[in-house]
């Protein structure tokens, strides 16, 4: 891992906002949902990016221009992803990957990462398919969660002890969402991978502290958009429409 990016005190997100302005500033929002786990945004171009659902905070998270969202121009709702707001910060990061939806498709994330039986793992937020494919395949397995529901998962206060150890370090694409990817990827000393539906599937990212991008491209978007509006889940988008799809550092893209 070189010494640029986030470890070097960039941030990331007016970055990748910055490299999807161009593509954004002519188009507008056709269509808006706003699920429990997940949020998407359809672009006029017919394009559509997904984003989980922030459920960070407590009292009326009801978005102040709710019914009027469709038509506004796509560059304003994206730049809800630097508002502290946690509902326009997930239609943020949904419209920008709305504009990116780029890679190709998706190797084994613990291969392409050479995950090894000498290897400490750090996984920022609980990802169920990522924590049964690592298990026996690393010396040791942190998890870190916001919202503890497992005796085994850590505190994401842990991230400060816990990460600079790690020789991989896996962290949920909704730490963009939630302003936690800067210091994330500069705690981490080892291999790096962004993981998710809401992973940005932007180039960029791999020459700021970043090493493996795996995210996903929606196909059919009115599917997917049902999926979310019925409270679907990752697995539900994914027999919706979506695949999956990587970008890494040492791979042409």
């Amino acid at each position: 891992m070189g010494e640029t990016g986030t470890r070097a005190g960039d941030t990331l997100a007016p970055a990748l906002l910055a490299a999807v302005e161009e593509r954004l500033r002519p188009l507008r929002v056709a269509q808006v949902v706003v699920g429990l786990a997940y949020t998407g945004v359809l672009l006029s171009d017919g394009r559509m990016g997904v984003a989980a659902t922030l459920v960070e905070g407590q009292g009326c998270r009801a978005h102040p221009r709710a019914g009027g969202l469709s038509g506004l121009p796509a560059w304003e709702l994206a730049q809800g992803l630097l508002s502290p707001d946690p509902v326009a910060s997930s239609l943020g990061l949904a419209t920008v990957n709305a504009a990116l939806g780029g890679g190709k498709p998706s190797p084994d994330p613990v291969a392409a990462l050479a995950v090894g039986r000498g290897d400490v793992v750090g996984l920022v937020g609980y990802i169920g398919p990522l924590v049964r494919a690592l298990a026996g395949r690393a010396k040791e397995l942190l998890v870190f969660e916001r919202n503890q529901s497992r005796p085994e998962v850590l505190p994401d206060w842990a991230v400060e002890l816990e990460l600079p150890r790690c020789d991989v370090v896996f962290i949920t694409g909704t730490a963009f969402a939630n302003n936690t990817v800067d210091r994330l990827v500069a705690l981490s000393r080892g291999r790096v991978a962004v993981i998710g539906p809401s992973t940005p599937m932007w180039p960029g990212l791999l020459e700021r502290g970043v090493d493996w991008l795996f995210g996903a491209r929606v196909l059919e978007p009115s599917r997917a958009l049902t999926a979310i509006a019925e409270a679907g889940g990752t697995r539900a988008l994914y027999r919706s429409g979506l695949v999956k799809v990587a970008l890494g550092r040492d791979v042409d893209h």
